[in-house]
């Protein structure tokens, strides 16, 4: 447990040591809630858009964005679920529901702004794509894990918007719960 809280307070001090840092952005800071939804059915390319054994309880999304350039952005984000155990999860059945939380730190590249020209305050969309690291438990089995993804902000009226995400989610251990799964999320976002 010792060095899940050194992680968290490398991280939470880098983020705050970093304000000295020349913004190219006047709002560099976004929040944002909503739910997300764990496809953990062991990664089926065959089926993408089979939701039958999509988890969908208690959804819970937190997160927090800082903006260091126009095109680079550092994100904490905090996830709850619940794997049930009447949905396959990794090719195997659970013996009870149990909960899902995760943590993810994640660096995030926006790249729309290299497709067409824009001022990004009033730009109503951003995509981008992210990478980084998160610490997943179910059923009291821990697991470090490599995330990818992409996602769209769409800003609906000047600082008040809608995250869109997919982030597939890698995990370096063995168990068959943890290993690898991909989370969706939908949130509503307010920058400042």
């Amino acid at each position: 447990m010792n060095k899940y809280f050194f992680i968290a307070l490398f991280f939470v001090s880098s983020l705050a040591s970093s304000q000295s840092v020349n913004l190219d952005t006047d709002v560099p800071w976004t929040i944002g809630i909503g739910v997300n939804i764990v496809d953990n059915d062991g990664f089926r390319f065959d089926k993408p858009f089979d939701t039958n054994n999509w988890n969908f309880k208690n959804p819970l999304s937190i997160n927090v964005e800082r903006k260091w350039r126009d095109f680079l952005s550092t994100n904490l984000a905090i996830t709850l679920n619940k794997l049930t155990k009447d949905n396959k999860q990794n090719n195997g059945y659970l013996t009870e529901s149990s909960n899902l939380f995760a943590l993810d730190l994640t660096g995030r590249f926006i790249f729309d702004q290299y497709i067409w020209e824009q001022n990004p305050r009033i730009d109503p969309f951003e995509g981008y794509a992210l990478l980084g690291v998160g610490y997943t438990s179910v059923l009291n089995t821990d697991s470090i894990m490599l995330d990818v993804g992409l996602g769209f902000n769409f800003w609906l009226y000047e600082d008040i918007g809608l995250r869109l995400q997919t982030m597939g989610k890698f995990g370096f251990n063995d168990n068959q719960y943890l290993k690898n799964y991909i989370q969706h999320t939908a949130e509503f976002i307010i920058r400042f």
